[in-house]
């Protein structure tokens, strides 16, 4: 009897733990994410890569005799300054805001280009703006693909070279952004695995890769307000890249857009 006691006692703890484990596995999962998350380097910005290219292009003159452009160069690590913002800068994640990760990951890379901050209230209205402009050209804002959101990059906003690229890799990425070009990434939002997602998280979630650590792929992320500076998994983030595909977003394409200056 003493035995089955002990034993039904054991039960019902292992039982307590589990259910508490359950409820705090969101918890458990951010405390998980922020222990592996490696320290960013310092972010630098566009005018200050140029400046290194002006120079190494210098010294390949005189070295070399030659002005040919040198090969691009992947670091151990890298960080762009990039401006964040949410897709619900308000915090009024309504269907709209819900919605708006492709508007709000393309306003991140604009503001990147032109230099601009957020505060809440500038980047609401400017989201507005985005839905407003889908509506009236394309007829809707829902889940464009990522030629329709270069569409409605380059028609907005004017910009002349916004490259969409099918079958990427992570150097393809990584070899944008250390020449200082943020890539926009298309995922299946499922398979990023974020504890700060209302769950099951967003079936299409568009985010914005801005460098890397040794281990980790440095992201802006809009779909929270934890979104600045987040950190994935490469893996997890290869895996995730899929484009709109009419819905099958699990099989979409692999594909990133890259959005140039005008000179």
């Amino acid at each position: 009897m003493k035995t089955k006691i002990l034993l039904f006692n054991i039960f019902c703890i292992l039982l307590i733990v589990a259910g508490l484990g359950y409820l705090g596995r969101t918890r458990i999962q951010t405390i998980w994410h922020d222990w592996i998350t490696d320290p960013a380097p310092e972010a630098v910005t566009y005018e200050q890569i140029i400046n290194k290219r002006i120079t190494e292009n210098a010294n390949l003159v005189v070295n070399q005799g030659t002005n040919q452009e040198p090969v691009v160069t992947i670091p151990e690590e890298f960080n762009l300054s990039v401006p964040f913002t949410t897709q619900a800068p308000l915090v009024n994640w309504d269907e709209q805001h819900e919605e708006s990760c492709e508007e709000a990951a393309a306003l991140i890379v604009h503001y990147y280009w032109q230099k601009k901050t957020f505060t809440p209230e500038i980047a609401n209205d400017e989201l507005q703006t985005v839905v407003d402009y889908e509506n009236a050209n394309l007829g809707f804002y829902k889940d464009t693909t990522a030629e329709q959101t270069a569409e409605f990059i380059r028609g907005l906003w004017g910009y002349k070279k916004v490259v969409v690229k099918y079958g990427v890799t992570l150097d393809d990425i990584k070899k944008e952004i250390v020449q200082g070009h943020p890539v926009i990434i298309p995922t299946a939002g499922r398979m990023l695995g974020n504890p700060n997602f209302k769950s099951p998280g967003p079936l299409y979630h568009m985010i914005v890769i801005r460098g890397w650590t040794k281990d980790m792929i440095i992201t802006n992320d809009p779909g929270t307000r934890k979104g600045e500076g987040y950190q994935y998994a490469p893996d997890v983030i290869m895996n995730a890249i899929h484009d709109w595909n009419g819905g099958d977003v699990d099989n979409g394409q692999k594909v990133m857009i890259v959005v140039w200056p005008n000179d």
